[in-house]
């Protein structure tokens, strides 16, 4: 059987989450509940495989070494930035891509 992770949001990246979705909700709320949806979808690969997405080495985040943090890519526009440690997987940003400047940590 393979390996299942534990994924773990961390306070911050719920907020981030919830800031969007009220965002999005505003404007239409089928795209909020499909943000959503994309992000159960991306936990749910994140529990199965993290190792399958990239090292998120553009962030360039100062006093964490490169290679450190990856990113997982859903509903077209926005990521998790998250790191893993053991059975873990931490997620500590989701961000909007169209926000690249935003402050993540």
């Amino acid at each position: 059987m393979a390996q299942k992770y534990n994924v773990i949001l961390a306070r911050r990246a719920d907020r981030m989450l919830l800031s969007h979705t009220e965002f999005l909700a505003r404007v239409s709320p089928s795209a909020a509940r499909r943000l959503l949806a994309d992000f159960r979808k991306a936990t749910k690969q994140l529990a199965e495989n993290p190792l399958m997405f990239p090292f998120a080495d553009e962030l360039d985040v100062p006093n964490i070494p490169l290679s450190t943090y990856r990113k997982c890519l859903f509903d077209k526009r926005y990521k998790a930035i998250y790191l893993i440690e053991g059975d873990n997987v931490y997620i500590d940003a989701v961000i909007d891509v169209r926000q690249e400047n935003a402050e993540l940590f």
